[in-house]
């Protein structure tokens, strides 16, 4: 039983190992994605600057694919909690959570622009642009939404609850989706706090619902409404094509000229009601 034990404890997933490991795709899985979307360059040559910032968002694949590859040789059970489960009720994979997800994430974001709107804050006109275009956005983004939702909701929530209690998954997964947006445009303490709490709504649909295509639904929507629907900028970057383009811009509790709706008081406290309605449900669900 001694000489099992150090295999043991290798196969756990232990506090430091998650974070380490996490890092590692975070880092890699950038440079991978690099690598790939200079391949698909190539035969593109010259391209505008609408299509290469498709390839910003797309850039994140390479983290899905460390994750996915890790997972799926090393963690069958985190890997498993990526695909479709049907388990009845409010829980599980399916496609009413991912489009229940998707919902959310649209009216979440267009209430922010209508708040600004209506206070002034934004003027929009009707732009040229290529449905097959908007096609592909909407797939990028989704890459882009799955790497942040795989790296923390899926691999460093999957791994930590499996031995600690379910807030520490949710602070570490808080902690790991923040930082990396810390050098974003514009970055200041409303952003951050708005960050935190996307990390947290997501990860009590992960933790409680079990249901990690919600949260690429609520995260993709979020992206993809306010970047190519409203023509805002997304954590501080700005789209060079969308349906609606913004004419005039002015700074206010309800927008952000640089972070765009996201260093509002409007999406902070969207994501409060989110969270607390997430977890009301969720204690509900349990009682029964």
């Amino acid at each position: 039983s001694n000489e099992q034990e150090p295999k043991t404890k290798l196969k756990r997933h232990f506090f430091l190992v998650v974070i380490i490991l996490a890092f590692v795709f975070l880092i890699l899985g950038q440079l991978l994605g690099m690598g790939i979307t200079s391949l698909i360059k190539l035969p593109f040559g010259e391209m505008d600057n609408a299509t290469a910032f498709l390839f910003e968002y797309l850039s994140l694949v390479g983290i899905v694919i460390l994750i996915l590859v890790y997972c799926f040789f090393f963690d069958k059970k985190v890997f498993r909690s990526f695909l479709y489960i049907k388990q009845g009720g409010t829980k599980g994979n399916t496609f009413k959570k991912l489009g229940l997800g998707l919902l959310i994430g649209f009216l979440m974001n267009s209430l922010c622009v209508l708040v600004a709107f209506i206070h002034g804050d934004l003027q929009f006109n009707i732009s040229k642009f290529s449905i097959i275009y908007m096609i592909c956005a909407f797939f990028c983004v989704m890459v882009q939404s799955g790497a942040e939702e795989l790296l923390c909701r899926g691999y460093v929530i999957g791994a930590l609850r499996q031995r600690y209690p379910i807030w520490v998954a949710l602070l570490i997964n808080v902690i790991m989706f923040v930082v990396p947006h810390l050098n974003n445009n514009g970055i200041s303490v409303l952003p951050v706090i708005q960050l935190a709490l996307m990390a947290l709504a997501t990860g009590i649909m992960v933790c409680y619902f079990d249901s990690l295509w919600m949260a690429i639904g609520i995260h993709t929507a979020w992206n993809f409404t306010q970047n190519f629907i409203y023509g805002l900028p997304n954590s501080g970057h700005a789209s060079e094509s969308s349906i609606l383009q913004l004419e005039d811009k002015s700074d206010s509790i309800f927008y952000d000229t640089v972070f765009g709706i996201e260093g509002t008081i409007t999406a902070t406290l969207c994501l409060v009601i989110l969270c607390v309605a997430l977890i009301l449900i969720a204690r509900k669900v349990k009682r029964v």
